[in-house]
This record gives structure tokens, sequence and C-alpha cells, in this order.
């Protein structure tokens, strides 16, 4: 069974699941990684739910089907405005984790994506405000996603969810898997040269 499918199917259990209502949706792939979420909730019916942009300008919401691979779809002209992807109805928001973050408390959405997660990573401050909402919000399932890992490292949120599903395609796509590990390896070396050098 492929990666693609395995995540599915994780997914998918989580979406029906009693007992777990957060969800961190990680790991390299990261094109098959939101189309595997948007078909898993497409899947479950007609949700509405709310994409959380967090620290994104306007172009964001473009941006968020950008990166799983949709490319012809009409995002709403400002936040607020709901717009339909086959069974969904998605409203986006911009999420500024500086300040509070309770704005929709008292909303019942079926999910809420935040998303990109890599902004608030590395300061704790915003992990444990992070947690808070998703303690206090109404909406049934709070999915954080990443992307650009591994630059990114979502270990942090890893305590704040219920569950952890993680999508490389180190078999599916072992090529590109090998690809982007060697890349960040790269990385690694020049940074680690320019700290010497200092």
């Amino acid at each position: 069974m492929s990666d693609v499918k395995i995540v599915y199917d994780q997914i998918i259990k989580f979406l029906r699941s009693e007992t777990e209502k957060s969800l961190l949706l990680c790991g390299i792939a990261d094109e098959e990684k939101h189309l595997s979420l948007l078909k898993a909730l497409n899947s479950q019916g007609a949700l509405k739910g709310l994409v959380y942009l967090i620290h994104t300008t306007k172009d964001g919401m473009e941006n968020f089907f950008r990166w799983a691979g949709i490319y012809d779809v009409k995002v709403p002209k400002k936040y607020g405005q709901g717009m339909s992807l086959s069974n969904l109805t998605i409203y986006f928001d911009n999420l500024t984790t500086k300040n509070s973050v309770d704005k929709y408390n008292n909303y019942i959405f079926d999910f809420m994506i935040v998303w990109p997660i890599q902004s608030v990573t590395k300061s704790e401050k915003e992990i444990q405000m992070l947690k808070k909402m998703t303690e206090q919000q109404k909406t049934k399932k709070i999915i954080y996603l990443t992307i650009k890992e591994p630059w990114y490292n979502p270990e942090p949120l890893k305590s704040i969810v219920d569950r952890v599903i993680k999508l490389d395609c180190e078999n599916d796509d072992p090529q590109e898997y090998h690809r982007i590990l060697s890349a960040y390896e790269e990385d690694l070396r020049i940074e680690e040269q320019r700290n010497n050098l200092k």
C-alpha cells in the first residue's frame, strides 16, 4: 500500500474519532499531504471549515491551494467569505498568535486547519497559545498542517495534539524524498561553514 493511501486512511480514522480533536499533519511530502487532507475532509460529506492562516498576507488563500497542487480555484475576495470546494465550504481568516486567539471560540466548524505552522515552531509562547486555542474551540477537528520540512521541525507541536500523522512519501517517491534530504543536508553544511567563519 502506498504511503499516501496509508496516511489518507489515518486521516479518515482521526476525522471519525470520537475522542481525538487535534492533529499534527507533518512530513516532507507537502503536496501529497495537503491533497490527502482535502480529499479526506471532502469524503466526509458537506463540511464547513476554517483555514486559519498564521502570519500570512492575503495571497495565503491562493498559496494554501498551491501547496496542494490545486491552481484553478477561485478564492474569496476577502477573509470571512465562504468558498466551495466539492463538498466543502471553506472560510479563511488570518491568525496572529502575537495576541488573543479566541476569535472563533463560539463558532462550531466541522474542521479548522491552522496553516502554515512553521512560523511558530520555535516559539514556546505561541505554541502554548495554540494549545489554549485548541482547548477552547468548539470546532470538532483542529488540524495543524506543516510545510517546508525538514527546514522547519514541527517536533515542539507534538505535545499539544491528540494525534500525529507523518507523510514523507519515502516509498512512493524515493528519488524526491532523497533529493529533499540531500538539499537539507547541503544547507546545513553551508550554514555550518558560515558559522565557522564568524
